[in-house]
């Protein structure tokens, strides 16, 4: 398999959390892409629905060496198409039920946070350019 990732420096330059500022900035991104590029909406949700399975597999990847767990390829296939369903699978598959949907909320709750984060730089990119 791999080698556990272990982090001596700063708990905020772990794996998982690149991944999750990677989301935060893809999101920022995707708010900006939906003002300049109007016309093509359909390729940016496509873009979207993309990367964000990329994401949660690059996640649930870090997790599972975190968690010195396995991580099969099948499971793999399973993240990139099914993504965030996947992700809710894996984390009460790895956590347990009570630990993994609370950590399904936590899930919940970042994705809102993305959300916002998305409308928010759509909203001010729209205000920049002067756009109603």
């Amino acid at each position: 398999m791999g080698r556990a990732i272990t982090n001596t420096h700063s708990p905020i330059l772990s794996p998982k959390r690149r991944v999750l500022l990677a989301a935060a900035i893809f999101s920022a991104l995707m708010g900006v892409l939906v003002i300049v590029l109007p016309e093509a909406r359909p390729l940016v949700r496509v873009v979207s629905v993309i990367c964000i399975s990329l994401l949660v597999l690059a996640w649930c990847y870090f997790d599972s060496l975190e968690r010195h767990q396995s991580f099969d390829s099948r499971f793999r296939l399973v993240i990139v198409v099914f993504g965030l369903l996947a992700l809710f699978i894996y984390l009460l598959k790895s956590r347990g039920l009570t630990q993994g949907l609370r950590s399904v909320g936590m899930a919940l709750l970042f994705c809102a946070g993305m959300l916002m984060i998305m409308l928010v730089s759509a909203f001010v990119f729209a205000s920049i350019l002067g756009l109603e």
